[in-house]
């Protein structure tokens, strides 16, 4: 049995503070209670005793929620000087509750002892608002604040759309991290990871600091969305937890999402221009929707594919929820098709005994996301057999090109991503005979520069990113 180190116990019992807290700041306001009725009534010695109980057991659970609240704070992530008079007002309030105590059994001078009181209460409001301000951001208790009281304070309403953003005027000349992306983190992240306030030592207001990541490591990899830890809180169920933002936070939108890891993928480049990153079919239209106008193009749109003209019947809910309780994400992807997306990124023990959970829903899944699970081979039958696929992610299996082999009658298939998996030049191959193929990702991969050369002659105008290995 191996026994915690004191740090682990500290880094656990400091959890309680936000329990335990709120123990002083009740018995402390019953006190202040009795003392109003003392002060109006000629107080009895019982009403007397139950003011020195209140304020002695005030006493001591603040000083236990400064134990809790200290230990917490070695976590890190909360903005230092906020933190710093947090603490400060919080051994005022307990160091002020047993002078109080002792005032009281000792009979002083009234109006000296109730200047203690009211200073005490006075202390505890003061560290309340900064523990607040500390969990919940800045503008905890003006955000939402009805009309026209804020316009009265001159209270700005918050930003939970798009509707705020600064115009692009054309989105293909305009920076995508600056000018759409940040926008984005800024709505949605900013009130918990900014200067403001750091939860989980991540902050994402500065570039440096967003690649950084937090005391969990970093959030971005660049040209791996499956595996930044970014995409995978965003994408995990509402009542996780772990989710990012929290339930009871303004969410991102599914094309925020979609738009962040696109991003991810194509490097989360902060310097380039969207045309440089030449979108897909999928991609510039939902660039165009977040800009918000229309403008000429200069990418070449591509049209979408047939597969979304088909309307299958409703998919069968048990299925559904069958996947969505192991943890499988399952959304639509167009409203009244019955079309879905399947994502197992948060759910990496996916293997190849778990396929045939896919089998019936055959007819509606139209992409398909495997990144980083257990797949192997030996799965990929069940995988071609999904008739109307268009976009597969295998990117981090251990798939190789006998898998690829299961994948040469799909029909519909645009998309494939094959990064850090064991694909070779003969799977690049066999994916050159799929016709409706625009974009392939492939580096990290065990394909050759000659093996692009020969997939480029035959498809020459699919899009392929292979890193380095550019004909």
């Amino acid at each position: 049995m191996i026994l915690l180190t004191a740090a682990e116990w500290m880094q656990y019992l400091g959890h309680f503070h936000p329990v335990i807290v709120h123990l002083p700041i009740g018995i402390l306001f019953v006190s202040f209670i009795l003392e109003l009725v003392a002060w109006k009534q000629n107080a009895s010695a019982i009403l007397k005793h139950s003011i020195e109980i209140s304020l002695i057991a005030g006493f001591f659970s603040a000083i236990l929620a400064c134990v809790l609240g200290w230990f917490l704070g070695q976590e890190g992530g909360y903005e230092t000087n906020t933190l710093g008079w947090h603490q400060w007002m919080g051994i005022g309030v307990a160091a002020i509750a047993g002078l109080a105590w002792l005032m009281k059994k000792k009979a002083a001078v009234p109006k000296v002892y109730r200047f203690v009181l009211m200073l005490l209460f006075l202390l505890l409001m003061i560290t309340g608002h900064l523990g607040g301000n500390m969990t919940h951001g800045e503008d905890y208790l003006t955000a939402g604040m009805p009309q026209p009281v804020a316009g009265w304070l001159g209270i700005e309403a918050k930003q939970d759309s798009l509707t705020g953003r600064k115009p692009v005027t054309d989105i293909n000349e305009a920076y995508l991290y600056k000018e759409i992306v940040q926008p984005i983190l800024s709505e949605k992240c900013y009130s918990c990871h900014s200067s403001k306030k750091v939860k989980g030592s991540l902050r994402m207001d500065e570039e440096a600091l967003l690649f950084k990541g937090g005391k969990h490591g970093t959030i971005i990899l660049p040209g791996n969305a499956a595996g930044s830890e970014l995409v995978k809180r965003l994408s995990l169920p509402m009542e996780d937890d772990k989710r990012m933002p929290p339930k009871d936070q303004p969410q991102l939108s599914k094309e925020e999402i979609q738009l962040i890891t696109w991003w991810i993928n194509a490097g989360a480049d902060t310097k380039k221009r969207v045309k440089e990153l030449q979108p897909d079919s999928l991609v510039m239209p939902l660039l165009k929707s977040f800009a918000g106008v229309k403008t000429a193009d200069t990418v070449v749109r591509e049209s979408l594919s047939t597969v979304f003209e088909e309307t299958p019947p409703a998919p069968d809910q048990k299925i559904i929820d069958q996947l969505v309780s192991k943890g499988i994400i399952v959304s639509p992807v167009a409203q009244q098709k019955h079309l879905l997306e399947v994502s197992c990124i948060n759910f990496t023990g996916f293997d190849n005994n778990m396929v045939s959970l896919l089998a019936p829903l055959a007819d509606h899944i139209v992409w398909l996301r495997l990144d980083n699970t257990a797949i192997t081979d030996e799965a990929m039958g069940g995988i071609g057999k999904l008739r109307k696929l268009v976009r597969l992610n295998l990117a981090g299996t251990k798939v190789s090109s006998n898998g690829i082999e299961a994948l040469k009658n799909l029909q519909y298939l645009e998309y494939i991503n094959i990064v850090n998996t064991r694909v070779d030049d003969r799977g690049l191959l066999i994916l050159s005979n799929i016709s409706t193929l625009k974009n392939v990702y492939c580096w990290n991969s065990m394909i050759t520069d000659n093996g692009i050369t020969v997939f480029k002659k035959k498809l020459p105008e699919v899009r392929i990113e292979a890193g380095d290995k550019r004909p």
